[in-house]
């Protein structure tokens, strides 16, 4: 046994050795004039950049990288695999949007895909014609103009979440968890979730944690070797194929079993308005049923991977922010008061005349990003930008919390200050950058808009009803320390705080929702 793992050591190492070698080789050949790389930090033989690009806050890390070597565009190598990183607004508009034709694919992930089967997520799917066409569906149902047709189902979550928070609002960020989980599988499948055990919703929190084991780019050696996909299950080494096995029989019950649900209900007359219905329902006679079958399915588990710890972590964050300024909480309920009253609970309807309450929602989005870098880029045929050259099959990061915490577009980056999205002397690059929040160019996230009127109403309605506060305990106040955690998902660290309703009318508001 000890002979075989050195064989296979041995082997792996040449592999590596080779595929170095034949990486150079290629670039001089493609460069002819030897154009230099983007400035980056000096490697070493074979590892290259490896001991530079740390396992926590690898955006801040790339972010001062940038300024030390006072480039907006910086280039890492790794065991022959180039890093591209745009760490300005500039540069990701120049490469990921007005060049997005060769650089919208995404990275090979060997365990993500080919093995676990994940080629239905959108987020995950290479730069084809499936994704293409899934984009295309998904756009007709979540573009701006048809987004209001889910919005009772938003209003209906918003208030569910409220009357939550008056019966235990210390169990704020499992209510959060459970309004998220079951707002999406109402809008994907017209599903009514009502607790935490339910098993259509216990699946999807299944399937979200074998994505974030396996969703991170060289997560398995597999992803760095791809010719490892080829190894039997049997042999030493290998429980990277027992897992995908098992994983992808996880995904498959998780993104079947609700569209076989709704399938059902259609030929019984029973379903409820759902994407994935109104999405069957257009299917014309000259389409290729099964085909667009498979799209509907792959987009409906989408909806969820993509959308639910997302929404939790940007609703912990806007708690967190107003924790720690209660000036911009009561400036935001200020107005609310004056234009809605304190009669009733707000609606998508008061959103254009409650401007200060939409900027705050924008700075939420950008004080700290879900994402910091989204998913990667593939760059997908040799390009020079301002001199330098950028070759094929290079991974290319939109560095999104670096762009968000410029202090050329955003002076003061670090403070919570929703005024820098009022007046009328905003840059409108600022407004604009925010999106880079949900990625960039052709892969930007299409739910975006979802996104952002479930935010803003959620947002609307807590401040209308509550106070969120510092925890006081034995006459000391509990500072939040804001500390986010260090992963390629960003998400407040666990914190404490009260959330009181403003008022006994406030309170008798919130309730008769349970009845309207």
């Amino acid at each position: 046994m000890a002979s075989l793992l050195s064989t296979l050591g041995t082997g792996l190492l040449l592999t590596v050795t080779l595929l170095i070698a034949y990486s150079y080789i290629q670039d001089r050949r493609r460069n002819p004039a030897g154009l230099p790389y983007p400035p980056g930090p000096k490697g070493y033989p074979i590892i290259g950049n490896l001991f530079d690009i740390p396992s926590a806050f690898i955006y801040k890390r790339f972010r001062q990288m940038s300024r030390d070597l006072d480039s907006d565009i910086i280039h890492l190598q790794v065991f022959g695999f180039h890093l591209i990183v745009c760490n300005s607004k500039g540069v990701a508009d120049d490469l990921l949007d007005k060049r997005s034709a060769i650089y919208s694919d995404r990275p090979r992930l060997p365990m993500m895909v080919e093995l676990m089967g994940f080629g239905w997520s959108l987020g995950f799917t290479p730069y084809n014609e499936w994704w293409k066409n899934s984009r295309k569906l998904f756009h007709k149902h979540f573009q701006p103009s048809a987004v209001p047709q889910f919005r009772p189902k938003k209003i209906k979550a918003a208030h569910g979440f409220l009357r939550q928070l008056i019966d235990s609002p210390e169990r704020f960020h499992e209510h959060m968890q459970l309004m998220a989980g079951s707002t999406i599988l109402d809008i994907a499948y017209g599903l009514d979730i009502r607790t935490t055990d339910d098993p259509y919703l216990k699946r999807a929190e299944e399937c979200l944690k074998i994505i974030d084991q396996a969703g991170n780019p060289g997560s398995f050696l597999v992803d760095i070797v791809p010719a490892l996909k080829y190894v039997p299950e049997w042999m030493p080494g290998a429980s990277f194929k027992r897992k995908a096995r098992e994983w992808r029989g996880v995904a498959e019950r998780f993104y079947t079993i609700p569209f076989d649900f709704v399938k059902e209900s259609m030929r019984e007359g029973t379903a409820k308005s759902s994407f994935t219905s109104l999405a069957l329902r257009d299917i014309s006679e000259k389409d290729d049923r099964a085909y667009q079958e498979e799209l509907i399915k792959g987009l409906g588990g989408t909806m969820y991977t993509a959308g639910a710890d997302t929404t939790v972590s940007i609703l912990l964050t806007f708690f967190l922010a107003m924790l720690m300024n209660p000036d911009a909480q009561t400036k935001a309920q200020e107005e609310i008061d004056r234009v809605i009253g304190t009669d009733r609970l707000p609606t998508f309807d008061d959103e254009p005349k409650l401007p200060f309450v939409s900027a705050l929602a924008k700075e939420v989005f950008r004080w700290q990003q879900v994402a910091p870098f989204a998913i990667p880029h593939r760059l997908m045929e040799d390009d020079v930008y301002n001199g330098y050259f950028l070759p094929k099959n290079a991974i290319v990061l939109g560095n999104a919390w670096g762009i968000l915490h410029d202090d050329r577009l955003f002076p003061d980056p670090f403070t919570f200050k929703p005024e820098r999205f009022t007046g009328p002397d905003v840059d409108p690059r600022v407004p604009a950058a925010v999106d880079y929040a949900f990625g960039f160019g052709r892969r930007v996230c299409p739910g975006r808009w979802m996104a952002h009127s479930f935010v803003w109403i959620i947002v609307a309605s807590v401040l209308s009803a509550f106070r969120i506060e510092k925890v006081v305990r034995d006459g000391q106040v509990i500072e939040p320390t804001g500390a986010f955690s260090p992963g390629i998902l960003a998400s407040p660290e666990k914190f404490e705080c009260n959330v009181k309703p403003r008022s006994k009318d406030a309170e008798a508001l919130v309730r008769a929702t349970a009845t309207a």
